[in-house]
């Protein structure tokens, strides 16, 4: 996650991105967030799940609009999202 609107509201972000979780781990409680790295003005997100991953990235979406890609690599069952606004 990155971009000036990010950083202006990024408590409230990482609240809903926790809340999220929280939402998700109480039917599949394997689907965890593992860390959240904070380099250059960027926040990088960790998940065990490729599916919480995207559900992440839709309610942020979802909640803020902004820009939404997904790049998926089927050989090592990895999925990165990337939101920017």
């Amino acid at each position: 996650m990155t971009g000036a609107f990010f950083g202006a509201h990024r408590d409230e972000i990482m609240h809903l991105v926790r809340n999220h979780e929280q939402h998700e781990r109480k039917e599949h409680p394997l689907k965890r967030i593992i860390a959240v790295e904070e380099k250059d003005g960027t926040t990088l997100v960790t998940t065990t799940d490729i599916h919480l991953a995207r559900g992440i990235g839709e309610a942020l979406h979802h909640a803020y609009q902004g820009e939404l890609d997904f790049h998926y690599n089927p050989e090592q069952n990895l999925l990165r999202v990337s939101w920017t606004h």
